[in-house]
């Protein structure tokens, strides 16, 4: 539990030492000022015990401890880049020495229940997510905080969340469905799921992005009764929507990568029949369509959602009854930046920073 106020300005609340070991923890000489602490935990430099205890050879007193909190800080700054890791109060939970978690001073290891402490989640590397579920996010809170929990979310300045790409829809072919498939949705960056969570962003928090729809199949036959010539072209495939990871290009399209979209497959293409381009996928810097016959190019990707894919079209007259016209799939749509479980999960901004993507999209998984 934290610490009690002083009720009022003038404290009417007298203050133990008991009550302050019973909150931060017993030190080795049981003296006050050992309580001076400055500890670094990743980007998070020179840390007191709580905000407004005194460090250093500072002068201080009982009163400086009214209010206080335990600091608890959740490790997601430490190694190299991963994609979806454990969800936040999974690593609270952790046992000690799991490096999960840091309890700042170190006098007491974390308690079971966290309502009272300010559990301190904290990012400076970069994460990615997964593109299965547009509400999967790379970082998740998780649910079961205890009343009473400061949450925060701090993010450095190499701290970075990205929701992964949209794979691009497949092409339109002779052996499968002749539309090209629907580009894939990209998902999410951050997921909220405690209201009153406190958002200080010196990085970046970024959606994933849609991937390009399929090109379509076409198929032209010549002459009655279908004794003439076939002229058939498969389409192209769409590109990756632009995250991380990036999502998978198809069937000639590109693979998306942490900062663009990829470019949509070239549709085939002969002297009758066309196959329409795949789109490019969505992005910061958008995928381009690609190209089919008979300027059946599919669409560009946007900053919002991937580019559709072309139809397939053909080249003059048609006499036979067989023939077949693949539609050209629409291009995925994008993740969000920030998801909140629901509707009533408050967010407080104490720093914005850098995002990229919807801020208001419910439903974290």
């Amino acid at each position: 539990m934290a610490i009690k106020a002083p009720g009022g300005s003038t404290p009417t609340n007298s203050l133990s030492f008991t009550e302050i070991e019973a909150e931060f923890g017993q030190n080795n000489d049981r003296d006050l000022g050992e309580y001076r602490v400055s500890q670094t935990v990743g980007a998070l430099v020179n840390q007191p015990l709580d905000e407004g205890i005194p460090q250093g050879t500072s002068p201080i007193r009982f009163s400086d401890f009214y209010s206080k909190r335990l600091n608890v800080v959740i490790d997601y700054h430490s190694g190299s880049t991963e994609n979806r890791p454990t969800v936040a109060k999974t690593r609270y939970d952790a046992a000690a020495g799991t490096g999960t978690h840091t309890v700042i001073g170190g006098f007491k290891t974390r308690p079971a229940n966290s309502g009272g402490t300010k559990t301190r989640i904290h990012i400076n590397k970069t994460i990615g997510s997964s593109n299965s579920n547009v509400n999967n996010c790379a970082v998740r809170t998780g649910t079961g905080w205890n009343t009473g929990t400061v949450l925060t979310v701090e993010i450095g300045s190499s701290g970075a969340l990205y929701g992964a790409g949209g794979n691009g829809g497949e092409a339109g072919t002779s052996d499968g469905d002749k539309d090209g498939a629907v580009g894939g949705t990209g998902s999410s960056g951050l997921g909220i799921q405690y209201s009153g969570t406190i958002i200080t962003n010196n990085g970046s928090i970024n959606a994933g992005y849609g991937g390009g729809g399929g090109g379509g199949y076409r198929k032209v036959e010549r002459e009655e009764m279908f004794s003439g010539p076939v002229y058939a072209a498969a389409g192209g495939g769409g590109g990756g929507g632009q995250g991380l990871p990036g999502g998978e290009g198809l069937d000639g399209g590109t693979d998306g990568t942490i900062s663009a979209g990829g470019n949509g497959g070239n549709g085939g293409e002969n002297s009758q029949a066309h196959g329409g381009g795949g789109g490019g996928g969505a992005g910061s810097n958008p995928g381009e369509g690609g190209e089919g016959g008979n300027n059946n190019d599919g669409a560009d990707g946007t900053g919002t959602v991937g580019g559709n894919g072309a139809s397939g079209t053909h080249t003059g007259s048609i006499e036979g009854e067989n023939n077949v016209q693949g539609s050209g799939g629409t291009g995925g749509g994008s993740g969000a930046a920030i998801r909140r479980s629901s509707s009533s999960i408050e967010i407080v901004y104490a720093v914005s920073g850098t995002i990229n993507g919807d801020i208001s999209a419910t439903g974290v998984s």
